[in-house]
């Protein structure tokens, strides 16, 4: 569903992004499998300015986003109203919380927020995910250094993951195919 506004505001914020925004070419590739799958509900861990949100909202119908920080919260929310969203719930406040009160499935889920923290936001997120779901989580060539206990943790699991080597290291996370045994090829 195409809002009229949301590329504008997309444009607006794709021009003075910065470089701790989701690549595009990361973007693309979510929105692209979020439009496959035909998801209904999507989680983004990490907000900033919205600029993802806004975009993922156009393959989505629901996307629930988080973010810590106010300012960005605030500045977020005033995007979403400019561009005259109405499938994007904003919560404001530590993702870790929140995960853990939040009762809804989601077909796809996107990690980009502190890095530090990305295997609390990952195990938190496991319970959220519909059977087939997917998780991305950004960022994961650029921080590596910061990530040692997230590529630990899935080194350890029976989880299927894959880099990409999309933008700065974009992830695909999933639950392993019921007949196979980790580590099993076809």
């Amino acid at each position: 569903m195409l809002m009229n506004k949301v590329p504008e505001v997309i444009q607006e914020l794709e021009t003075n992004k910065g470089n701790i925004s989701l690549h595009n070419d990361s973007l693309h590739f979510i929105a692209l499998i979020a439009k496959a799958m035909k998801a209904k509900n999507v989680l983004e861990i990490g907000t900033f300015q919205g600029r993802s949100s806004l975009f993922l909202s156009l393959f989505a119908d629901n996307l629930t986003t988080l973010e810590i920080n106010k300012e960005s919260a605030q500045t977020a929310k005033e995007n979403f109203d400019k561009a005259g969203v109405h499938n994007i719930d904003l919560i404001q406040g530590d993702a870790r919380e929140i995960l853990k009160k939040l009762n809804k499935k989601f077909d796809i889920i996107l990690i980009d927020a502190k890095k530090s923290e990305y295997t609390e936001y990952l195990n938190l997120s496991l319970k959220l995910l519909n059977k087939n779901g997917i998780i991305f989580a950004d960022n994961t060539i650029s921080h590596k250094n910061k990530m040692n206990n997230f590529f630990e943790f899935l080194r350890g699991s029976d989880l299927f993951y894959q880099e990409l080597n999309l933008g700065k290291g974009l992830m695909l996370i999933s639950r392993r195919f019921s007949f196979l045994k980790p580590g099993e090829i076809l």
